[in-house]
């Protein structure tokens, strides 16, 4: 409701203001509660919260390409509804394939496996944002003037080709990084915390989904920008955490192998 309110800044803040003082309430209770229905535990286990967030923005980035990409081959390319259909049977193909490809990925490889797919879905989107204008663009410029400029219906008949393939990339690399979250959360928790942290999980990435569509329908290129954005971000936030993790495991190995080459000590 603030993200539907936000052209009215009081509405807005009196809807964000409420859902921070129930957030308040509800953590305020789980601590006192001898049952909690979510341990807050959870929120001190860095890889589980690592990959939630990052599943959170690669589920927002899927439903903004869902609805953007069928939206511009219709209002924008002039598709039919069954002609853009059809056609975006290859992405969505793309997004199909990739579940059963996530689960081959080894758990201890999920990171940095997901850091690499939110990667290539960020230029694949930023592409895809490039299609998207340039289409809007050519369109336009034919509908203006009798006589389109040199090379506009080239840039227009390429634009849906670019389009396409770019939107396929994103599909594929946003399906196997959404599908490493559900299974990446659930391999770093205690095996009694399975069904809670999956629950966990399966809210933020709604919840996130939610306001990555609330743009799409006033400004389709700016949502595929500011989703490419928020892949950059995830996967550079990934990318440093991985980075401090192998510090660590380096500077422990130099411990233990020091340890090692020392020389036994002799009883005089």
């Amino acid at each position: 409701m603030a993200v539907e309110s936000v052209g009215v800044w009081w509405q807005a803040g009196g809807w964000a203001a409420g859902a921070l003082g129930l957030g308040a309430l509800f953590v305020r209770a789980e601590r006192r509660s001898r049952a909690p229905l979510i341990d807050l535990a959870l929120f001190r286990n860095a890889p589980y919260v690592a990959l939630t967030s990052a599943g959170a923005v690669a589920n927002a980035a899927t439903v903004v390409l869902l609805f953007v990409v069928p939206f511009v081959l219709q209002e924008v390319l002039g598709l039919s509804v069954l002609g853009a259909g059809t056609a975006f049977l290859v992405p969505a193909a793309a997004m199909a394939v990739a579940g059963p490809v996530a689960g081959r990925v080894p758990a201890g490889a999920a990171e940095p496996v997901t850091a690499a797919c939110l990667g290539l879905a960020a230029a694949a989107l930023a592409t895809t944002a490039a299609a998207t204008i340039t289409a809007s663009g050519a369109t336009a410029s034919a509908a203006v003037t009798a006589a389109p400029p040199a090379g506009a219906a080239e840039v227009a008949a390429a634009a849906p080709v670019l389009l396409l393939v770019a939107a396929t990339v994103a599909a594929a690399s946003l399906g196997v990084a959404g599908a490493l979250t559900l299974t990446g959360t659930q391999a770093v928790v205690p095996p009694g915390r399975v069904g809670e942290a999956s629950g966990l999980t399966k809210c933020a990435i709604t919840v996130t989904a939610g306001l990555g569509l609330a743009p799409a329908g006033t400004d389709p290129g700016g949502a595929l920008r500011l989703a490419s954005a928020g892949c950059a971000a995830a996967c550079l936030a990934l990318l440093l955490r991985s980075g401090h993790r192998l510090r660590r495991v380096s500077l422990r190995t130099r411990r233990v192998s020091r340890r090692c080459s020392r020389p036994p000590r002799t009883r005089r």
